[in-house]
């Protein structure tokens, strides 16, 4: 079994929403005419919205925090919000796949960290969303709610905070790289099964079927596997999903 879950879900959605105050406004008098916005500005408004994203950004990756800030703050020059929040989200997909090869020199507890988040989103999703939508959530992410709503953000948020901790952690860790092998899918599929999942489930989640309909409570299932697992075994598995996830 090799790992083929891929879901993109590293709080794309959660973004700042909107920068800049009245004074960027054009009703001010001729003689007075908007200043232009700073990275300063930007920066102000990024942390009074407190997204745990951002903050483990600013913290691992300083460097790229300040060069995320220097794209929105040329998109927020242009005054158009949907620039905005194309440069947000773009900066920060940017970032995901410049350091997702990392994960797998991620310690356990930060892996465990993130997957964790991951499953509670798709929990989430699961309860509130049609067997479908939830289908369509695990293979385009987020973009697949219609209107996701702060609740859901804030899972995203989580998500990509977790995740971003995880990859400053790998940076550090001198670890080598989680590969998982053949005995270890082997355990896991074992664990799989022991806490109900079936083959027909398991055959699912291993081809992305998306008109199996229980498709997202057998990966939920998966991931509570994984989680479950202890020592290098468990810690090359739930790497080897979180992995699949990201890249997608």
């Amino acid at each position: 079994m090799v790992a083929v879950i891929p879901v993109s879900i590293i709080g794309a959605d959660v973004m700042p929403t909107m920068f800049g105050g009245g004074r960027h406004h054009h009703h001010q008098s001729v003689e007075m005419p908007p200043q232009p916005v700073t990275t300063a500005d930007i920066d102000a408004e990024i942390r009074k919205q407190d997204l745990q994203i951002f903050e483990a950004i600013a913290r691992e990756f300083p460097d790229d925090y300040d060069a995320m800030l220097r794209k929105i703050t040329a998109a927020a020059q242009t005054g158009n919000q949907t620039e905005v929040r194309n440069a947000s989200r773009q900066a920060v997909a940017d970032l995901r796949h410049r350091y997702a090869p990392l994960l797998p020199s991620a310690p356990d507890s930060n892996v465990s960290e993130a997957l964790s988040a991951q499953l509670d989103m798709l929990n989430h999703v699961m309860a509130r969303e049609t067997p479908t939508t939830c289908n369509n959530y695990l293979r385009n992410g987020p973009d697949a709610i219609s209107a996701p709503g702060h609740d859901f953000r804030a899972d995203l948020d989580r998500i990509g905070a977790t995740l971003f901790r995880a990859f400053g952690a790998a940076k550090r860790s001198g670890l080598p790289a989680a590969v998982p092998s053949d005995q270890d899918w082997s355990l896991v599929a074992d664990v799989f099964t022991k806490i109900g999942g079936t083959p027909a489930e398991m055959e699912a989640i291993s081809n992305i079927n998306q008109n199996f309909p229980g498709l997202c409570p057998a990966m939920a299932k998966f991931y509570e596997a994984a989680l479950v697992m202890h020592g290098e075994p468990g810690w090359h598995i739930k790497t080897a999903l979180l992995l699949a996830i990201v890249e997608n």
